[in-house]
C-alpha cells in the first residue's frame, strides 16, 4: 500500500537514497522525481547530462533488483528547450520509457508536455497518471474547474489505470489560511471529479538554509507541511489525502544557484534529521577553513540527542552511527555534501513512512 510520496530532485544522491532504503520501506513509496536545474540558462545539452546522471543511477540501483514506479516531471526547467528535436517532455518520457513511470499532467506547460503525457499512457494499458496543481491553481475552483474538465475528456480517451491529483504547495509560509484553501478546494473537486488517490506535498525548507540556521548553529523547526497535512487528513471528509513532501531538499534549490558559493569556498557541511514533528538542522562553517571532519563533530552531536534512534533504524542512523564517537570504530571517511544529502534522504524517508 502506498502511504507516502516524497518530492525528490532527479539527481544521484535522492536517487540513491530512495535506493538504499529497505524494500518494505520502498514498497510504501512512489517518488516524484523534477528533472533539475543546473544552470540559470539551460541548453540541451545540460538537460541530457542530466538525464544521464540520472539513468546511470536508476540503472545502478536495478542491478540489485531494486525497481519501483515513480511520478517524472520537469517543472523546475525551460520546457521550450527540445531534446534531439523532440519536445522536452516527450522526450524525457521516451528516455525513461523502460521504468514504470508515471507522466504528470499540469497546466500552463508547452503545448505538447500534456499531450505526450496522455499519449504515453494510452500506449501503455495498465499505465498511471498524475496531475500536479500549484497554490495558484487553488486560489478559485470554479475557475481551475474548467481547465479540470478539459482534462478529463482526454483523460477518458486514454483511460489511465489510476489518476493521482497532486497539490504541490511549494514552500508553506502559515498553516491556517493554506489550510482553508486546500480544504475549499478539495470541497469542490470530491463533488466533481473522482480520481484514484489525492497527495498534499510542501516544504518549510527555503532556497538558502540561511533563513534557518546561521552557520556554526543547530536549530529545531517544526514540519510545517507534515502539522498541515496531519490537520487536514483528520477530517474524516479528507482522511484519503495522502501525505508528501520535499525531504529534506528545498523546492526551490538548484545547482545554479548553489554554484557562486562553491566557487566563492563559502560551502558548508549541513545535516537534516527528521523527528517526530521536527527538524533538527546542523550547520557547519566553511569547509575552506574548518574542514570536512566537522561531519565528525555533527555525529557526534546527533547521536547525543535523545531523538536520535537505533543505528539499525535505517541506512542513515547506521551512516551516522559509524561517523560518531559511538562507533567502535570510528570511520575514517567524513563523508560529503553528496552522500550526507544520501544519507539523509533515505532517514527521512524511513521515519516518515513509519509515523504516517
Amino acid at each position: 500500500m502506498i502511504k507516502y510520496v516524497p518530492f525528490l530532485k532527479f539527481k544521484q544522491n535522492e536517487i540513491q537514497g530512495v535506493g538504499v532504503l529497505d524494500d518494505a520501506i520502498r514498497n510504501q513509496i512512489v517518488p516524484m522525481y523534477d528533472v533539475p536545474r543546473s544552470e540559470v540558462v539551460m541548453t540541451e545539452g545540460e538537460v541530457l547530462e542530466r538525464l544521464r546522471i540520472a539513468g546511470k543511477n536508476l540503472k545502478s540501483g536495478r542491478k540489485k533488483s531494486i525497481s519501483y514506479k515513480f511520478f517524472v516531471d520537469n517543472f523546475d526547467i525551460d520546457d521550450t528547450i527540445d531534446l534531439g528535436g523532440v519536445s522536452q517532455y516527450r522526450a524525457i518520457l521516451n528516455y525513461l520509457s523502460d521504468y514504470t513511470i508515471i507522466p504528470v499532467l499540469a497546466f500552463d506547460r508547452h503545448p505538447d508536455h500534456n499531450v505526450a503525457a496522455l499519449e504515453f499512457v494510452k500506449a501503455r494499458p495498465g499505465a498511471e497518471v498524475g496531475i500536479r496543481l500549484q497554490m495558484m491553481d487553488l486560489d478559485s475552483y470554479n475557475l481551475t474547474k474548467s481547465n479540470l474538465n478539459a482534462l478529463w475528456v482526454d483523460l477518458a480517451a486514454a483511460n489511465p489505470q489510476s489518476v493521482v491529483l497532486l497539490l504541490d504547495l511549494r514552500i508553506i509560509e502559515e498553516t491556517v489560511e493554506t489550510k482553508k484553501k486546500v480544504e475549499r478546494f478539495l470541497a469542490g473537486f470530491q463533488k466533481d471529479f473522482q480520481v484514484t488517490a489525492v497527495v498534499m506535498s510542501g516544504s518549510v525548507v527555503p532556497a538558502s538554509i540561511g533563513g534557518l540556521v546561521k552557520t556554526g548553529n543547530e536549530v529545531n523547526i517544526d514540519r510545517k507541511e507534515y502539522l498541515l497535512w496531519r490537520s487536514i487528513n483528520s477530517s474524516p471528509a479528507y482522511s484519503n489525502v495522502l501525505f508528501g513532501d520535499y525531504g529534506i531538499v528545498s523546492p526551490e534549490y538548484s545547482d545554479a544557484d548553489i554554484e557562486p558559493e562553491l566557487i566563492s569556498g563559502l560551502s558548508a557541511p549541513k545535516v537534516f534529521y527528521t523527528y517526530h514533528e521536527k527538524f533538527f538542522i546542523a550547520r557547519g562553517k566553511r569547509f575552506k577553513t574548518h574542514k570536512y571532519t566537522q561531519y565528525f563533530d555533527i555525529s557526534d552531536k546527533l547521536v547525543d540527542q535523545v531523538f536520535f534512534r537505533d543505528p539499525t533504524y535505517s541506512f542513515g542512523e547506521r551512516y551516522i552511527h559509524d561517523r560518531s564517537k559511538k562507533a567502535a570504530v570510528r570511520s575514517k571517511s567524513t563523508g560529503s555534501l553528496g552522500s550526507w544529502i544520501k544519507t539523509s534522504t533515505a532517514a527521512h524517508i524511513t521515519f516518515v513512512v513509519n509515523n504516517i
